[in-house]
């Protein structure tokens, strides 16, 4: 029952009255975030507690501490697919970018965890999941992710897909040059609504 919710995808959608694909996303992610504030204070406070003394305490430590984390991993393999599931039939927007970038950043804290914490080496935990963070929100800036969006919804609508030219307009000046390139092979309707709109977002 468990991996048909986790894991049903459009299915689960289309036989549950009243589901839409943003909610089933949306759920994902915060039964996620729910489980992920969960288990690491929690294994965190377990470890301090620990006696290191007794090599088997250590040992059974690990042992359910790992099985937490592959636990862990399977509801974050599920929010992963909801949200790609949500991407792939109504294109990318900033509010589904910026949480799958979350939800990578806390699977490389949990492996991080994994090879510190289970391994003896506590004292860098914190400082390694801090530098993730830092490398994620440059990364991001790297990435320019209003660029990334509007080029990613334009590959869509050349594919047949749904275009949403008013959100591809409202977004910041660095969407501006991906979407002037990609005026002239969108339909008619789509090109219309996006240009009317471009002189806004090329001031912001």
């Amino acid at each position: 029952v468990q991996f048909r919710y986790f894991f049903g995808g459009p299915a689960s959608i289309s036989l549950t009255p009243g589901l839409t694909y943003s909610e089933y996303a949306r759920r994902g992610f915060f039964e996620l975030v729910t489980v992920a504030a969960l288990v690491l204070p929690l294994l965190l406070l377990a470890h301090w507690l620990l006696h290191k003394e007794k090599p088997e305490s250590e040992r059974l430590f690990r042992f359910l501490a790992g099985i937490q984390i592959v636990s862990l991993f399977v509801i974050m393999a599920s929010a992963f697919q909801r949200m790609r599931i949500y991407q792939r039939e109504y294109g990318l927007t900033e509010q589904r970018l910026y949480p799958t970038a979350f939800m990578a950043w806390l699977a490389v804290v949990f492996v991080w965890f994994a090879l510190t914490v289970l391994r003896g080496q506590r004292q860098y935990f914190a400082f390694g999941a801090m530098v993730a963070g830092f490398v994620l929100i440059a990364g991001l800036h790297l990435l320019n992710p209003d660029a990334l969006i509007a080029r990613v919804n334009v590959t869509r609508a050349l594919e047949g897909r749904r275009f949403d030219g008013q959100y591809a307009a409202s977004l910041s000046a660095d969407a501006v040059p991906e979407l002037i390139r990609a005026l002239p092979r969108l339909h008619e309707r789509e090109r219309r609504v996006a240009a009317d709109r471009l002189p806004h977002a090329g001031g912001r």
